[in-house]
């Protein structure tokens, strides 16, 4: 809202409203709303009075002001924030304090007693350090919402990565599923069309004999609806031998479709094994649990043939129990077809006893017969190798249909795959690694290169070192032979001092007794005599 002043300045001299639709007077510039000047003007549009400044005027002498609808909007922003910046307690008083304990942002009088502040006894610090503050933070918030931002766009990009690897993977599987189903196609397209160009022959066949027997028929009926009882008696071995000249009816066997025609391109592949059990007669006297041999066959699944006595809960008969076990495979049940064959000593497959079953089987499951075969019937039945003393089986199995089949088939493309991603974590660790001792390789290295130029350093060193002590040893012999001489000029010194103290006692000696003898010389002067000074 605008101020008290603001409003009378723009307001309508009429109404006494702020209206959007301001005109003014060119005479006196004062504001008149368009609909109180369109009443005052009337539907003809005479000349009128200004209703502030009594002037004659026109409707053309009220303009529009297009400037003010800004001006207003900029003095009504300059009265917000100067209200806002405002202290609401005590007027005038900027707000240049923020309240810790409040949250709020107050002046300087509210935290003196003597302006009966509310915020006294209150935590504060200036506004100044709040907004550093406070922009402090949100930038830091920025800055971590701009980096999970980074983490999210990065975390896309794997997302879409994982999108368009299981989208290639499907596309994959798609194309094999279709090729495989276009090869299905063409394959009973081809074996149902060599039965079909059979079936076709075959009622080609069919067709003239057909029609070679209605025509025989309609000349023998047109014969006797045409002859005479006479005529056709006549006629009678002709017309009997026409009848004996006629083809059989042809008799073909049907085709059972779902034998001899899906069975030679989508039978699916066996699993085999052998199983040979020495030493059966004296494991047969102490044999308490089962024997188990394990077997690692195709798609990487585990397999256990297992063989116990008597697994059976009829105590009065002794018989073999057979099973198969799935001991590492599949998690969801697979329907399998399972045989297994007690081999027959003579070799001979035709005697193999054989026994065929169906059944699911997924990780730690297992499926057979508990009383597979009389355990005396062993012998008399020819399949205990007397020589060898013991029994053989031989056991296959796979998957019921083909929808099976594809279900292994993708548990263990599963696998591989997971294997490839653990072998491909397990290349990035150790390119990691192997990142890390090069990173160390290379530290060492430099290290060795420094302890290398310390090594010929201190190696220069202790070679400048040697030299040093070579030359302190020279020295030390010069010094050595220098005292021996100092040693030997010591002693000639001496020597010289003490052979110069006997001479000069001689010397001043013999000088004493010159002294005496010219001293008495002059004592006993003769003026005749020539004077001799002597010279000391």
């Amino acid at each position: 809202m605008l101020s008290d002043d603001y409003d009378e300045t723009f307001m309508c001299v009429i109404c006494f409203e702020s209206p959007k639709d301001r005109l003014m007077c060119r005479f006196c510039s004062k504001f008149i709303c368009a609909s109180c000047l369109n009443k005052i003007f009337g539907p003809f549009g005479y000349d009128q009075k200004c209703p502030h400044c009594r002037a004659v005027v026109s409707q053309e002498d009220f303009t529009k002001v297009l400037w003010l609808p800004d001006h207003l909007k900029e003095i009504d922003d300059q009265v917000k924030t100067g209200t806002a910046n405002k202290c609401s307690e005590h007027e005038r008083q900027e707000l240049s304090i923020f309240c810790q304990t409040c949250g709020l942002r107050i002046c300087a009088h509210c935290v003196l007693p003597m302006f009966h502040g509310k915020h006294v006894q209150h935590d504060y610090c200036s506004s100044e350090d709040i907004y550093a503050k406070t922009i402090k933070e949100v930038r830091e918030h920025i800055n971590h919402s701009r980096h999970a931002v980074h983490k999210g766009q990065k975390e896309i990009e794997k997302n879409k990565k994982s999108s368009n690897t299981i989208l290639q993977y499907r596309k994959q599987r798609r194309d094999e599923f279709n090729r495989m189903h276009a090869s299905i196609h063409m394959k009973i397209d081809r074996e149902t069309d060599k039965y079909l160009e059979k079936i076709e022959g075959e009622r080609t066949i069919l067709n003239d004999q057909i029609n070679q027997h209605n025509e025989v028929i309609t000349i023998v009926e047109q014969e006797i609806n045409s002859k005479t009882e006479t005529e056709l008696i006549s006629m009678r071995k002709e017309l009997l031998s026409r009848f004996q000249k006629l083809p059989s009816i042809s008799t073909f066997n049907s085709i059972d479709t779902t034998k001899n025609i899906l069975s030679d391109f989508l039978t699916l592949p066996w699993q085999t094994g052998e199983f040979i059990l020495y030493g059966f007669s004296r494991k047969n006297s102490s044999w308490d649990n089962f024997i188990v041999q394990k077997y690692s066959l195709d798609y990487n699944q585990s397999w256990s043939f297992m063989v116990h006595p008597n697994y059976s809960t009829d105590k009065h008969r002794n018989v073999l129990s057979v099973f198969l076990k799935l001991n590492n495979g599949m998690l969801q049940p697979i329907d399998y077809t399972y045989i297994v064959e007690l081999v027959h000593s003579s070799g001979d497959v035709s005697l193999n006893y054989t026994m065929k079953g169906t059944g699911q089987f997924k990780s730690g499951w297992q499926n057979g017969w508990k009383s597979f075969y009389p355990i005396e019937h062993l012998n008399s039945g020819g399949f205990l190798w007397p020589d060898e003393d013991k029994i053989k089986f031989i056991f296959k199995f796979q998957p019921a249909t083909i929808f099976e089949q594809n279900k292994v088939l993708e548990w263990h493309l599963n696998q591989m795959e997971h294997k490839a991603r653990n072998a491909e974590d397990a290349i990035a660790r150790l390119q990691e690694e192997k990142k890390k001792i090069e990173q160390t390789v290379t530290e060492q290295r430099r290290q060795i290169e420094k302890i290398e130029k310390r090594e010929i350093q201190l190696k220069e060193t202790l070679g400048s070192q040697q030299k040093d002590r070579e030359l302190i040893a020279d020295q030390r012999s010069e010094l050595k032979a220098l005292k021996r001489d100092n040693e030997s000029l010591k002693k000639k010194l001496n020597d010289f001092v003490a052979a110069q103290k006997r001479h000069c006692q001689e010397d001043l000696r013999n000088e004493l007794q010159r002294y005496k003898k010219t001293r008495n010389k002059m004592m006993d002067y003769n003026p005749s005599e020539k004077v001799v000074f002597l010279k000391f």
